[in-house]
């Protein structure tokens, strides 16, 4: 650093007429400005707390100014403040010391002396950066230098000890009440270092929960406690007079950061934690209650209530992909205990019936049944495999010499289950195996638009597959598609001979048309490509869906190469780049005339994580052409977690919502004239009246409801009908 700044004043008294009384000059400013700004001394006894540094030391910042010294003193002034943490880490040491010396009773006031102590810390040596530089961006660099040297001196026995401390604060209402008057700078301190700390918080939430659940539940059948345990997490409301329970306790906290804004906000930035604990709630319940079944049967009808909690439960409780291994499992195991198949019959059929109520059943399994090293995949590639057909159209085969009839125990569906192997009674899980042969298709479409340069094989070997289970006829639809990409290949290759060198590109086939405009060499890249394209096919016109291609770029900056694979959307945004050092999110969108304002986020946050863009004040982001070297060690930089963008291709599930879209008007006259109606009467009514309406399912209709109450447009009472939202 004293070699950089030699430097500098060399080149500086260069450029002046006097040299040397010059020189003079920039050396005696730069003395006095670093010895009275020196982290190592105390400003505040020599020159008062209320200094201003800019009417102190205004002649020899000017002259600093003036010589481009002030970058260079910055730096200075960050390099000798991570040399004075030394007097920190004492400070620390000595609190810990008394800290764990104290009873439990006594810890309280000492964490709270020590978070307030380092506030002081982070207060005396951010006034000098505050006064002279008056920069957002000095500023920001301060205080990750700050937090940066700050961890560096905690040591490990602080986080046990910073654990006790939380855990105390959980025993208050609200964690202001916690907070004496003579600790001005505690909690703004304890919010500061909770990004860091922040694990610890919710570890003791987490355990706060299991001890709150046994507490309440444990042997109490005769009233429902899920949503007492709700509430307890949730509060009971908004306003004066309700409380706002552990998740208003941990946003109350939160919300004092500059970076969370308001309690409504902090809700919203720590959404996903709060799920994880509702989670969390559901699951210890569950468990409980699962260990205590015996019990609740036994004081049945008094343990209802606890059967009412343990129904809700058991919806939310698992993911569908263990039910069906689970399920798969079942009927392993049952076909060996009970080879003719009487048990499987009785103890999977309720199975059966929940996964089918799942909206993500289908998905699952087929997804399952193109996975390689997945049982099902296994099982589907056997040699022995049998053509999968409807359930409705099965039947008794009395020809066969190896038929018997059904042992008398059998239950009524026991026919469905006898013979079939795995893949056979999960499709027959549904009427029809078509539901599963669109989702392939949907499946497929997805895989395929992830692929690179044509590579067609594996997919072509699983088609193939999937053909002996099937049928050929079945799945036509998916060998258009890969017929489609393989002339595409030979298209594509007939099309970058007719390119001129200087413009050849690959991009992948895209299907549907959009606004964005690529700037600079892809834009002129994809022009060439259309032009090529259409003297080759005269008869045809390309439609373009950048956000579903891939470019491989290489980033040449001052410093450093970065090599990745991008969307066609994230190439445009660093290509314009190039054209200017800094952007808004909104000048991008407006460039590029994007309509999604999300898309653009995603694509600077990608940069983002590669070092590549810096975000800045007021939404401007700016090339990082030279990587900034760490001021000290402060562990992985934060990755910004890219907003979840829409599926390419549209699933099974989410057409059939759409396609079920026409009926909403019948839907919306019937409920807005005669007042809420069960599903039952609009399924009827909508069968005599709505055209093309027959041979829909209660099933598409539960979820078109579901999905206009998801948009506010009606809501299901406590009965079960369904009513309009006025």
């Amino acid at each position: 650093m004293e070699a950089d700044i030699l430097r500098a004043w060399q080149s500086i008294s260069s450029t002046f007429v006097s040299s040397g009384p010059q020189l003079r000059t920039v050396a005696d400013a730069w003395e006095r400005v670093t010895t009275v700004t020196d982290p190592h001394n105390d400003w505040r006894v020599t020159y008062g707390a209320a200094t201003s540094f800019k009417a102190l030391l205004g002649k020899e910042l000017a002259v600093l100014t003036s010589a481009g010294m002030m970058d260079q003193l910055f730096d200075w002034y960050l390099e000798r403040m991570q040399t004075a943490f030394v007097a920190v880490r004492a400070d620390v040491d000595a609190h810990l010391d008394r800290f764990e010396s104290e009873p439990d009773q006594d810890k309280l006031p000492i964490m709270l002396s020590l978070l307030d102590r380092i506030g002081q810390w982070i207060s005396s040596w951010q006034a000098p950066v505050s006064d002279m530089w008056q920069s957002n961006s000095k500023l920001s660099s301060f205080r990750k230098a700050f937090l940066a040297g700050l961890y560096g001196a905690l040591p490990p026995r602080f986080v046990p000890a910073f654990q006790i401390f939380v855990r105390q604060l959980l025993t208050f209402d609200s964690p202001s009440m916690a907070f004496k008057p003579e600790y001005p700078r505690a909690m703004s301190t304890l919010v500061t270092i909770l990004d860091r700390y922040d694990p610890v918080l919710f570890a003791l939430v987490y355990e706060e929960i299991e001890a709150k659940v046994q507490r309440d539940c444990r042997g109490r059948f005769q009233e429902k406690k899920l949503d007492s345990l709700l509430t307890w997490l949730n509060g009971s409301g908004v306003g004066a007079g309700t409380s706002g329970g552990v998740m208003g306790w941990v946003s109350g906290l939160y919300a004092n950061s500059e970076k969370r804004g308001s309690g409504d906000e902090a809700r919203k930035f720590l959404k996903p934690t709060f799920s994880r604990f509702e989670y969390h709630i559901h699951k210890i319940l569950c468990q409980l209650r699962t260990t205590e079944l015996f019990d609740i049967i036994v004081a049945y009808p008094t343990s209802q209530p606890a059967l009412e909690d343990l129904k809700r439960l058991l919806h939310p409780g698992i993911d569908t992909k263990d039910i069906i291994t689970t399920y798969i499992s079942t009927i392993r195991c049952l076909r060996i205990v009970d080879p003719a198949g009487v048990l499987l019959s009785r103890a999977a059929d309720p199975i059966r019936q929940y996964l089918r109520s799942r909206t993500d059943t289908i998905r699952c399994i087929v997804a399952s049944l193109i996975e390689e090293g997945n049982p099902l995949f296994v099982e589907l590639s056997s040699s022995d495999a049998k053509l999968v057909s409807d359930s409705r159209d099965e039947a008794e085969n009395f020809n066969d010499p190896k038929w018997t009839p059904d042992p008398v125990d059998a239950p009524p569906n026991y026919r469905k289950s006898k013979g079939a192997d795995v893949i056979q009674l999960l499709v027959s899980i549904y009427d029809t195996k078509d539901v599963f042969v669109k989702e392939l298709q949907v499946l497929l479409a997805q895989r395929l638009l992830a692929i690179r340069d044509y590579a067609l094989e594996k997919e072509t070997k699983n088609l193939e597959t999937l053909k002996t289970r099937f049928g050929e006829q079945a799945l036509q639809g998916c060998e258009v598609m890969l017929k489609d990409l393989q002339d595409s290949k030979q298209l594509d290759a007939s099309v970058h001979a007719r390119m001129p060198v200087s413009q050849k590109i690959a991009f992948d086939d895209m299907e549907r048309p959009t606004p964005l405009k690529l700037p600079g060499q892809l834009g002129r890249a994809q022009a060439a490509y259309d032009r090529a394209f259409a003297s080759s096919k005269s008869d045809k016109r390309l439609r373009w869906m950048p956000q579903l291609g891939s470019v491989n770029l290489t980033i040449e900056l001052k410093d450093r190469k970065i090599t990745t694979d991008a969307t066609p959307l994230q190439a445009a945004v660093i290509e314009l780049f190039d054209k200017q050092d800094t952007w808004t999110s909104e000048a991008l969108q407006q460039e590029l005339k994007v309509t999604d304002a999300g898309t653009i986020r995603n694509a600077l946050y990608f940069w983002n994580n590669l070092g590549v863009l810096g975000g800045m004040a007021d939404d401007m982001w700016r090339l990082l052409e030279e990587r900034a070297a760490p001021l000290a060690s402060t562990g992985p930089a934060p990755v910004h977690v890219m907003e979840e963008e829409k599926e390419a291709v549209q699933s099974v599930a989410d057409k059939q919502v759409e396609e079920m879209r026409v009926f909403w008007q019948y839907i919306q006259g019937m409920l807005t004239n005669l007042g809420a109606l069960p599903l039952s009467r609009i399924h009827a009514t909508l069968n005599m009246l709505a055209p093309g309406y027959k041979g829909k399912t209660v099933d598409e209709l539960t979820a078109l409801l579901d999905k206009v109450a998801a948009e506010g447009l009606v809501v299901k009472t406590a009965s079960g009908s369904w009513k309009i939202v006025k």
